[in-house]
């Protein structure tokens, strides 16, 4: 392998490569990055088995060739050159030398056969989407999602299409986050395709490798057991989850006997205000519906006690009902509009968040139990 190529561009590339490095060595391979040519370009790739990328870069290429080298080194090695021309050569089949117009550097390398192949996308399953609108709904829902492996298939995003739009569906087993997306265009789907289960991490590393295009390709590999995100530069591929996922349908409320209508901003402060105490008493936050207002309290018996009020438009009963105050500020945190609904029942009935500005999002949240 003999190529040239800007700093700049293969700093960028390695930062991006090496978040898919395994961080628990499970075999020393897992350890380094895969260079290769590609048709005229460099491509990097890094696995952790459960994630993989693929990223290509621009490159004067003057002799064809793969290697592998220790991810952590070789992105903080470049990191530390001057913007400019590089140059990498390999010698003898394990050593490469990198020069720059005051640098000459060698690093040992591992075969490239030694790398774990990254599967591909099966083009008989691709299907195009809009990237704008896949990474807000991302963004929206995936808080929602468990964070720890103990029931896995929380972890995982639900994923569900259709010829004419898209459902997601994110739930920790306490709180719940429902997106549909309306399609533009009518997708022409495999039947394998139709459903899946994508872990939440795997769809928030595509919003932060997005970039400005209008579309992303998504599709399977041929053994239907990974997901492939294809954007101009790089492939992401993650595996997928199996199992069922919990029946959300259930909780979602079809009726409130209570509507309460508040600003965002006020109650978002509100609900700083009352955290100082809430933190000292497992998060919970009580909500007593007034005539015209709610009430926000919080009882922390090493601190003291906490009580708001919020101006609100109040359709309905009166009711007391408490929640953790987390899962209302990270709602609070994703709502676009000025004023959000909440939908109620009863104290021990899930409560339905909604953003007035987003008719496509909901958000449910389980109560606490008021303790006297």
């Amino acid at each position: 392998m003999k190529l040239s190529l800007l700093q700049e561009n293969i700093s960028l590339a390695l930062s991006h490569t090496s978040r898919f490095v395994a961080s628990k060595i499970q075999l020393p391979i897992l350890n380094h990055i895969l260079f290769s040519t590609d048709k005229g370009r460099l491509k990097l790739s890094a696995t952790n088995l459960e994630l993989g990328i693929n990223y290509w870069l621009g490159a004067k290429i003057e002799e064809e060739g793969s290697l592998c080298l220790p991810a952590k080194e070789i992105t903080e090695f470049v990191s530390y050159l001057p913007a400019g021309r590089l140059d990498l050569s390999l010698k003898n089949n394990n050593i490469l030398t990198l020069s720059s117009n005051k640098t000459e550097s060698n690093f040992a390398c591992l075969p490239s056969a030694d790398f774990p192949q990254i599967p591909s996308l099966d083009p008989k399953t691709a299907f195009e989407i809009d990237l704008p609108i896949l990474t807000q709904a991302i963004n929206q829902i995936a808080f929602a999602a468990a964070t720890d492996d103990s029931r896995p298939i929380l972890t995982a995003i639900l994923c569900t299409f259709s010829s004419t739009e898209l459902n997601l569906v994110a739930t920790d087993g306490f709180r719940l986050s429902l997106k549909n997306i309306k399609l533009t265009s009518p997708l022409n789907l495999s039947s394998e395709i139709q459903t899946l289960l994508i872990p939440a991490k795997s769809l928030l590393e595509i919003v932060k490798l997005a970039k400005n295009a209008p579309k992303i390709k998504i599709g399977l590999t041929k053994d239907s057991n990974q997901v492939v995100f294809v954007l101009e530069d790089l492939e992401l591929v993650s595996r997928l989850i199996e199992g069922d996922y919990p029946d959300y349908h259930r909780i979602i409320p079809e009726n409130a006997s209570t509507k309460v209508y508040l600003n965002r901003d006020e109650l978002a402060q509100a609900i700083k205000q009352s955290s100082v105490f809430a933190r000292q008493s497992a998060n919970v936050v009580k909500l007593s519906l007034k005539a015209s207002s709610i009430e926000l309290s919080a009882n922390a018996p090493q601190i003291g006690q906490n009580k708001v009020s919020v101006d609100a438009r109040i359709e309905g009963e009166p009711l007391e009902i408490a929640f953790n105050y987390k899962f209302i500020s990270d709602f609070l945190t994703i709502c676009k509009g000025e004023e959000i609904i909440i939908e109620l029942n009863e104290a021990l009935s899930p409560g339905l968040f909604r953003d007035q500005s987003d008719s496509a999002l909901i958000h449910i949240i389980m109560p606490v139990r008021i303790q006297d």
